[in-house]
């Protein structure tokens, strides 16, 4: 092994390490049958059937999950009409600043777009229930189904089965339901996927906008951490993380391929 490739692999292995390290010890201390993370008592599964045992955690999983799906939802249906309007119609007026305004979810600080909608939602009178915080979720998620669905609608330009079914007959909604529809599905998935990791793991949008009595995961999680990083913190995380590998894994499959694209 050369000197510069064995100079990468350290750096590699370094950079990996700083990553996943603390990921490691979190899980390694997930196991550890001691009220703290300072000294390491034996294995025990205790903390994880702690978990399952807990009503307001469970509360809180479930309103998160609830709310994740929502979120998603409403991002995916949203997403697919927004980059249907940038593919597949004409050049309109305003379209760079609609395409640019589309993106401002991900370029803004969180902390401002939190207080910018609790101000707007106090100031228009409605009240801060679980929709409100759905929306809200669906707008940070909103960029993410976008990207995923534009893609795949602008991988299909040249396409012409939308083209064929309406020389046979079908009109434009119809084409839209029966071809292009099925055809951005494993893109609307993907970025629902993605939309549904980012509402389910959000803090700072819900620490603003969540009204009395809606208590997500990351807040409940927040509030335990008051008292201390605790063997459940761990084990909660643990379970969390496993999830998210899930959907990132998912994710992937419906991710749409070039190779795949180029066939149709």
């Amino acid at each position: 092994m050369s000197r510069k490739s064995g100079g990468m692999a350290a750096y590699v292995a370094a950079l990996f390490g700083f990553l996943y390290l603390p990921l490691g010890v979190m899980f390694v201390f997930s196991f550890n049958d001691a009220r703290r993370n300072v000294v390491w008592r034996g294995f025990t599964l205790k903390w994880y059937k702690a978990l399952f045992h807990d009503a307001e955690l469970m509360s809180a999983m479930l309103t998160s999950l609830e709310l994740a799906l929502a979120a998603a939802g409403i991002a995916a249906v949203l997403g697919m009409l927004a980059s249907y309007a940038m593919v597949k119609h004409k050049a309109f007026r305003g379209r760079g600043a609609y395409d640019a305004l589309l993106n401002v979810p991900l370029m803004m600080p969180e902390v401002a777009l939190g207080v910018g909608i609790l101000t707007f939602l106090v100031r228009a009178g409605y009240e801060l229930d679980f929709m409100a915080l759905a929306s809200s979720h669906a707008l940070i998620c909103l960029p993410y189904t976008v990207a995923a669905v534009r893609a795949r609608l602008i991988s299909l330009q040249e396409s012409s089965l939308e083209d064929a079914a309406m020389d046979l007959g079908a009109t434009e909604w119809q084409a839209f339901v029966k071809v292009t529809l099925p055809l951005a599905m494993p893109a609307i998935i993907s970025g629902a996927l993605l939309s549904f990791t980012v509402s389910f793991q959000d803090f700072v949008t819900s620490f603003f906008v969540a009204g009395i009595g809606i208590v997500t995961m990351p807040i409940k999680i927040y509030s335990m951490m008051k008292f201390g990083v605790t063997p459940e913190i761990n084990a909660l995380s643990v379970c969390l993380l496993l999830a998210t590998f899930l959907l990132i894994g998912l994710n992937a499959a419906f991710a749409v391929r070039p190779d795949e694209a180029s066939r149709h």
